[in-house]
């Protein structure tokens, strides 16, 4: 009898984790930073990524929403991040991007 309550609530605990799993966005957006002149803007995002798969769509993806919301800067630099860089205070990304967009005349 104990073990069947132990293999129920462990075969609970483990789809409430994939249930949250699956439910967690592909990324986040923790902050957006602009720098510019009257000629130029740079733009360098922090990302934390939750899923790592199909990462270069994803970094098109962060880049069409930016650019759509916010216009094209000159330059945009975004910069990856685990999830566990906060727990752990680490700063490095495991992935910096940097697009360069030729100056409308």
């Amino acid at each position: 009898m104990k073990r069947k309550i132990i293999t129920a609530i462990t075969i609970l605990s483990l789809l409430t984790v994939i249930y949250g799993y699956l439910h967690l966005p592909d990324y986040y957006i923790l902050n957006s930073m602009s720098f510019g002149t009257q000629d130029t803007r740079d733009t360098q995002l922090k990302v934390i990524v939750y899923k790592c798969w199909g990462i270069n769509d994803m970094i098109r993806e962060i880049e069409s929403e930016h650019n759509r919301v916010n216009g094209v800067p000159t330059t945009l630099e975004i910069k990856l991040y685990y999830p566990s860089y906060f727990l752990q205070g680490d700063s490095k990304p495991f992935k910096t991007v940097t697009l360069r967009y030729k100056k409308k005349e």
